[in-house]
């Protein structure tokens, strides 16, 4: 009879066990943060590092709102996958040995946590509390050149030599950015590091410029300001959020002449935090789908986003 039993409950693994995601802890329900025990990498000397801790979370219940079938699991392609332990990618790129398992179906991973870089300032200090900012990339997929380029947006931004911060960049799969995983990254990194909740940002470029409205709408407490830099439009249009962000301090940058995020969404969504009254920079430019590391090398506009900082 017992062996009976173990046969029944057997069964339904093998025969649903290519819908197994490579992750296999399950995400804590709602909003509640999920931590996982996991060790990091030294970071004595080293100016960027990759973190892979969260990635064998599973949040099952993620909003996805393209189907499968139009997804691109750029991540199997050689080269490409982001869990490397080093987040260098191109001529030194060294291929992760994921060693998953027989059941796992890995077109699923972007069901799994976030991978992260962080970039540390220049004579870092593990016991000084450090403001944190939080950059989300653009595009839904990536080649080794796209993968590079992420990298070198996070080494774009100015760091003032009196106010230096950290830098994580982390690494979506899926299509938009989850709040969820990006407060879990953040929880991931205050357990490492000393930083100053007050002094948390969040900023984003093109799917990343409407990441930050996303997660900022959901987790608008956790943020002391916020710079989403040519939002796109697609899925849907971020201009409901409105309501949601309005008590934060926004650098809205779009350009004019931007064939790929629509100018005129960004306007709107301009125009509607002006009405509720909202701290908005609605910054103007011509650089087309472009020009986001000049953005982030001005001290103007990183000082103006360091000058936030939350009450409580």
């Amino acid at each position: 009879m017992k062996k009976l039993l173990l046969l029944l409950l057997f069964v339904p693994l093998v025969s649903f066990g290519q819908d197994c995601p490579p992750c296999e802890v399950i995400a804590n329900a709602d909003m509640e943060i999920t931590s996982i025990k996991s060790s990091w990498p030294k970071i004595k000397n080293k100016s960027i590092v990759k973190i892979n801790s969260l990635t064998n979370i599973l949040y099952e219940n993620q909003d996805d709102y393209w189907e499968q079938s139009k997804r691109s699991s750029w991540w199997m392609k050689e080269g490409r996958d982001p869990w490397t332990e080093d987040a260098i990618w191109g001529d030194g790129y060294i291929e992760p040995n994921l060693n998953f398992n027989s059941c796992v179906n890995d077109n699923l991973r972007w069901k799994c946590g976030y991978s992260y870089v962080l970039r540390f300032p220049e004579n870092f200090k593990k016991n000084k509390k450090y403001p944190l900012v939080v950059f989300l990339h653009g595009g839904v997929t990536a080649n080794q050149g796209g993968l590079n380029g992420r990298v070198r947006t996070v080494n774009s931004f100015f760091i003032p030599e009196n106010d230096q911060y950290i830098i994580a960049s982390p690494i979506k799969l899926g299509i938009d950015w989850s709040p969820k995983k990006i407060q879990d990254v953040i929880a991931d990194i205050e357990s490492q590091l000393k930083i100053d909740k007050k002094r948390i940002y969040l900023t984003g470029l093109s799917m990343g410029g409407r990441g930050t409205f996303i997660v900022a709408a959901e987790l608008p407490d956790l943020f002391a300001a916020i710079m989403p830099l040519s939002p796109h439009h697609t899925p849907y249009s971020y201009v409901k959020l409105a309501s949601k962000v309005s008590d934060l301090p926004i650098f809205l940058h779009h350009s004019t002449n931007d064939k790929t995020s629509k100018f005129s969404i960004a306007e709107k969504m301009s125009e509607e935090l002006k009405k509720l009254n909202a701290n908005i920079i609605f910054d103007v430019g011509e650089f087309g789908h472009s020009g986001w590391n000049k953005i982030y090398k001005n001290p103007d506009n990183i000082n103006w986003l360091l000058s936030w900082q939350k009450s409580k």
